[in-house]
């Protein structure tokens, strides 16, 4: 994030670690932003309804672009949230009208975290490709994926810039901090299950299906604290300069 702020103290809270993580997005400004994401996605679908059935081809480019530059934006927050808890922040921020980003921010966040997907999960895709397998190998290759894309995600959002992709420096990221690295994984792993077992009982019950979007807004900020909030704990380990 190309940001400059001023280091930040940590706040000490006397919430128990878990319950501390979770809260990250209850805070007004993290409140605040899920509504207006969930109002806007609402909205679009709506647009892309009534528009569509009218304007055919040029309605779904309409609701179509609308849909990427929200998607941006969501991802634009995404990596504020974990710039912002990587200077010690535990609750989800504000993106002040000088921090807005422009249409050029949102494609490059983009582009970038789709790189660091695409660095870490190049193999998997490759072997389903010429394999069309979803044996042993194939899930070997997808854990070894998960297990580089945190510190992968971490690198390019707080560099800014595609050369924080470089495989050298990832691995010798891992290796300085590694068993605190494997416990943010282990986090991330015991998270996910949450995530799932989130999703699943909204889904089953049809009166909270439409919290299910919320849901999906929340835990990705608190993903995204998760990996800021690691940076700021083994900064003098990684020794990344920033």
């Amino acid at each position: 994030m190309k940001i400059i702020e001023e280091p930040q103290l940590e706040i000490k809270s006397k919430l128990p670690r878990f319950v501390d993580v979770l809260l990250y997005p209850a805070s007004l400004h993290g409140i605040s932003y899920i509504a207006i994401f969930l109002f806007l996605s609402i909205l679009i679908n709506l647009i892309d309804k009534f528009v569509f059935s009218y304007a055919y081809y040029y309605g779904g480019v309409f609701s179509a672009i609308l849909s990427i530059l929200l998607f941006g934006y969501i991802i634009y927050y995404f990596g504020y949230c974990i710039f912002d808890s990587s200077k010690g922040n535990k609750r989800a921020p504000d993106i002040s009208i000088a921090h807005t980003p422009n249409q050029r921010d949102l494609i490059s966040q983009i582009l970038y975290l789709l790189g660091a997907f695409a660095i870490c999960f190049w193999p998997t895709a490759v072997y389903y490709i010429f394999t069309e397998q979803r044996d042993l190998r194939f899930w070997v290759l997808w854990g070894c994926g998960m297990f580089f894309l945190p510190v992968s995600l971490l690198r390019v959002v707080l560099f800014d810039a595609i050369d924080a992709l470089n495989p050298i420096m990832i691995i010798g990221s891992i290796l300085k901090t590694f068993l605190p690295y494997c416990g943010l994984v282990l986090s991330f792993c015991v998270f996910g299950g949450f995530a799932a077992a989130v999703f699943w009982l909204l889904k089953c019950l049809p009166v909270l299906h439409f919290f299910s979007n919320v849901a999906g807004f929340y835990l990705a900020f608190v993903a995204a604290h998760l990996l800021g909030r690691f940076y700021w704990q083994n900064k003098d380990k990684l020794d990344w300069g920033i």
